[in-house]
This record gives C-alpha cells, structure tokens and sequence, in this order.
C-alpha cells in the first residue's frame, strides 16, 4: 500500500534553544502510486534522551496549486523508543514546535485535539509507522545506532 522515497539530504543542524547538534532527513511517501505525503524527522542527537520531531503533511501532492495545498493537514509528533524496548511511543505535539511550522506548503497545521479528532488520524499514525520502519535513518537512531544515511549526502 504504501512506498517511500528518501530524501537525498541530511542536515547538520545546530538547535535554538540549546546549542547542541541535530540531524534532519526527509522524504516522500507514495500510497497505491500517487504522491501521499511528505515527512521531516528531526533526529535529536545532541540530547541525552532518544527523542525525535516528526512532521507529516498529508493530502494531494501531485501539484502544487492552491487548491491541493488547501487539501493537505499536517501534525507533530514527539518519537521516542519505548522504556520496554517494545516499539515506540508517540506523542501529538503543538505544530508549532516543528522547525517547519511555516511552510505553507504543508497545508493546514492541526492542533493535537484537531489531530486527534481527524478523519485523518489513523493514516498519520499509518504513515509514522511506515516511516520508522522504513527510514534506515530513522530507524537507526531511534534504536540508538549510528545514523544510516545511505543513499543520502550531508549538508551543514
């Protein structure tokens, strides 16, 4: 049902608020062929805890115009590996904590009870898990690995 195309990038980030060192990889969700969704994982390697951002857009994305880009929603969520080692946790976060609260090419960001209350609730829990398991980056640090980005070259 679902494919992904990783973005070719990973950013060397350096966070506002504290001063440490992130990463930040993105890429492109496909359901059944067409254009899906589009994600940014903030990878917290700086941080002593595990924890990282995940912004998802979903809705048409095989163009660009006015109209799709009302199409689309977007949430935040808050990642991090389970205690148990089980899986992972998620949390809906405020939109505006994403580094890309401002792009309005996501579409219309929803609060977490917007989020929460969404017809499209499940497919953002669909597509993050899709992500975890499929992002080599992705998965690799939140399984505390170094950080596969095969495939993708490093920007500062």
């Amino acid at each position: 049902m679902f494919s992904i195309e990783l973005g070719e990038e990973v950013a060397n980030l350096i966070c506002n608020c504290c001063g440490t060192p992130f990463k930040s990889v993105c890429g492109f969700i496909q359901k059944d062929g067409w254009a899906y969704s589009i994600y940014f994982a903030t990878l917290q390697t700086g941080h002593d805890k595990t924890s990282m951002g995940l912004t998802i857009s979903i809705g048409k994305w095989w163009d660009d115009s006015n109209e799709s880009i009302l199409q689309r929603e977007w949430v935040y969520l808050d990642v991090w590996p389970s205690e148990d080692d089980s899986g992972y946790e998620m949390r809906i976060e405020d939109p505006e904590s994403s580094r890309h609260a401002k792009s309005a090419f996501l579409g219309r960001k929803l609060e977490p009870e917007e989020a929460r209350n969404s017809s499209k609730r499940d497919d953002f829990f669909a597509v993050s898990d899709f992500i975890l398991d499929n992002d080599p980056a992705v998965r690799s640090y939140l399984e505390g690995q170094e950080i596969n980005i095969a495939g993708r070259v490093c920007k500062r």
